[in-house]
């Protein structure tokens, strides 16, 4: 029992030392307004200790959104950024008046215009930003959003869209919506729209139907749009289960390789490179490391052509010459080509640099080094 209690102290002692993430209040005068205009800021856990490091800039403007977007993105980033990389979370403070800017006719964007020329310059200025943002709203903010996609495209990356509100009076945002949209540029953005079917929003079933049908009619191309009708879940639970979707779909690239059989991966590694210089230009505005996508065309062509998968492997290490990991996948292309001194050699370098990585990753390395030496020894 004495253990037990010993045991739990100690983990509670461990948690209150874990780094905390940092909230701050940004502050913007603006002559239109008689005090400053507040926005709370939290900068993610890592954003003290790593001073080189920028960050998405996720934006909601509803200020309840503030506790469940940062405690969503609290969980979904602590564990190595899976599924959601480290962001920085805006949200109006309670009392900021900034929504009186806001025109319902859509005929003008005063407040679109204050987010472009006052609000985001600003963040960009005072933190250390990346270049890509991501804008969420829910009802009329979501309208909100939507304008913005069309209206200032280049203001935010990617539009998270739940339960917009589409009647005549909210931005009237059916009008024209479709030529709007085809007017965009070849530059890659996101858009995802969801709703429900509860009470709140059997006035809007009808309208949601023509927006989802402008959509799919205008999109250009380069307009990465998913839908979503979450039918079976209650109206305040839309947001959460909508970011959370969301946030899986923009990173997906980041995260997961191209397969193998695509249409890039089949051209070969210099493709595969090319395919991720463009993601990480021209879409994210931060490095994407094309390094899963060549480690699995890789191991795909070493269950059939072990000579091709080595060449691919000589390629990753000449791009990653101080990873572990890429002598590693070298070495196993060797050993399945019964090459087993030059696979020894270099999981030994595998080894080596192992050495400053974590406890699992240096254990691996070894426990593949013995395995090869034992197989040499068996011969």
């Amino acid at each position: 029992m004495r253990f037990l209690i010993c045991y739990l102290m100690l983990g509670l002692a461990s948690l209150s030392t874990l780094v905390k993430a940092e909230q701050v209040v940004l502050k913007i005068d603006d002559q239109r307004f008689e005090q400053p205009l507040e926005f709370n800021v939290q900068l993610p856990k890592s954003y003290s200790q790593k001073q080189n490091k920028r960050y998405v800039l996720m934006f909601d403007f509803h200020p309840n959104a503030k506790s469940y977007v940062t405690g969503m993105h609290d969980w979904m980033s602590h564990n190595g950024e899976w599924p959601w990389l480290e962001s920085i979370i805006v949200t109006p403070a309670y009392g900021n008046p900034v929504a009186r800017l806001f025109d319902a006719t859509g005929k003008t964007t005063p407040l679109l215009d204050f987010f472009e020329t006052q609000l985001v310059p600003e963040i960009d200025k005072q933190y250390r930003t990346n270049g890509f943002r991501i804008f969420s709203g829910f009802r009329v903010n979501g309208s909100i959003v939507l304008s913005s996609l069309v209206n200032k495209p280049n203001l935010f990356n990617a539009h998270i869209v739940i339960s917009p509100e589409l009647t005549p009076e909210r931005v009237n945002i059916l009008k024209d919506y479709g030529k709007k949209l085809a007017k965009l540029n070849d530059k890659p953005r996101y858009l995802l729209f969801t709703h429900g079917e509860t009470i709140k929003e059997d006035h809007q079933q009808k309208r949601y139907s023509q927006l989802k049908e402008e959509i799919s009619a205008n999109a250009p191309v380069s307009l990465q749009w998913q839908y979503q009708n979450f039918a079976e879940h209650y109206f305040m639970s839309l947001p959460v289960l909508s970011t959370a979707y969301g946030i899986e779909q923009i990173f997906d690239e980041v995260h997961n390789g191209l397969a193998p059989e695509s249409k890039i991966a089949r051209q070969g590694v210099d493709a595969i490179v090319a395919h991720y210089k463009r993601l990480s230009t021209e879409k994210f505005g931060f490095e994407v490391s094309p390094k899963s996508s060549i480690n699995a065309l890789g191991f795909h062509l070493l269950e059939t052509s072990p000579e091709q998968a080595i060449k691919v492997f000589n390629q990753a290490l000449a791009l990653y010459p101080q990873d572990a990991y890429a002598y590693h996948h070298l070495a196993k292309a060797y050993a399945q080509s019964h090459k087993l001194v030059k696979a020894i050699e270099l999981q030994e370098k595998a080894v080596s640099l192992a050495a400053n990585m974590l406890t699992w990753h240096k254990k691996r390395q070894a426990s593949y080094l013995a395995e090869l030496k034992a197989q040499q020894q068996a011969l």
